[in-house]
């Protein structure tokens, strides 16, 4: 229990973050990994360019701040996004 509480307390890194998009597309049925658009897009991210901003945390450029890192545990955990997989992914993505 102790391991497990003590995972839970740490901010992700970029190598988990690129983890959940694996895993995330898998559960979301998709098959393959989500882009780092479709993850940057379930993440509700802004900004010009989110797939970017998606490969700075998992490069390590940018921090993955704690409201993320839950928002992703939440995700793995079996959350959808609240506003739909269609709102993730673009026509067409899924295919």
């Amino acid at each position: 229990m102790a391991d497990q509480e003590r995972e839970f307390n740490r901010f992700m890194e970029g190598r988990d973050v690129r983890a959940a998009r694996g895993a995330l597309g898998e559960l979301w049925g998709l098959g393959r990994p989500l882009t780092m658009r479709q993850m940057g897009r379930a993440l509700r991210l802004t900004g010009r360019n989110i797939g970017a901003s998606v490969r700075d945390y998992e490069r390590g450029r940018t921090e993955v701040s704690g409201p993320l890192s839950a928002l992703i545990e939440l995700y793995l955990r079996g959350a959808a996004p609240v506003d739909g997989l269609d709102a993730v992914l673009e026509p067409g993505e899924d295919e």
